[in-house]
């Protein structure tokens, strides 16, 4: 609201002064009724005047701090939101594991007995195991850092898989029977889009 709407609204806010005036007669006797007469000159109606003038400027500055202080709180709540999702990416791409190779001993089928694989699986088991990492416990994608037989990403997922052939074989067979519903299927789904 303006200074200018302002004035209009207190114009018609003026005080009033009420006066009794005789009206018509009724059954014998005078009805008075009040007729109310505008006072433009009384000392009283500029001071409303001035006091609403005043009270809107305040209303006015307190609005606008109130909207400074409301559009501060928001930019700093989307700050601490920014900041709470760059430490919790930072934490997820963080390497998990620093491999440490060691010397394993044994053979494939060694290991996929040890791991309880069926004998008719080693098949499918070789196929993945040799694309993945050639056989190698201690195998690590230097691009992506997974590792291991299955090359388990991000590296220590599979806790105990990581240059622990038996651990792997154990870990890849939860992990293929939950998604393609064994060896077979990981084998099939690989031959389709060349990874499982």
């Amino acid at each position: 609201m303006g200074l200018v709407t302002l004035a209009a609204f207190a114009f018609l806010l003026r005080p009033y002064r009420a006066i009794a005036e005789p009206d018509t007669q009724i059954g014998g006797g005078t009805d008075l009724t009040r007729t109310l007469k505008l006072d433009n000159k009384s000392a009283e109606w500029d001071a409303i005047v001035e006091k609403l003038s005043i009270q809107r400027q305040v209303q006015e500055e307190e609005r606008k701090a109130a909207e400074i202080a409301r559009k501060k709180a928001e930019a700093e709540a989307i700050a601490a939101k920014a900041k709470a999702v760059e430490a919790a990416q930072q934490k997820v791409t963080v390497p998990t594991v620093a491999p440490v190779q060691k010397a394993i001993s044994g053979t494939k089928t060694a290991w996929m007995t040890a791991a309880g694989i069926p004998q008719a699986m080693w098949l499918y088991v070789d196929s993945i195991v040799t694309r993945e990492s050639g056989w190698n416990p201690n195998a690590v994608n230097k691009s992506s850092g997974a590792c291991g037989l299955g090359q388990q990403l991000p590296c220590g997922k599979w806790a105990g898989a990581w240059n622990d052939p038996i651990a792997a074989l154990k870990a890849m067979t939860i992990y293929v029977d939950n998604r393609y519903g064994g060896w077979a299927g990981a084998v099939a789904f690989w031959n389709r889009m060349h990874w499982y």
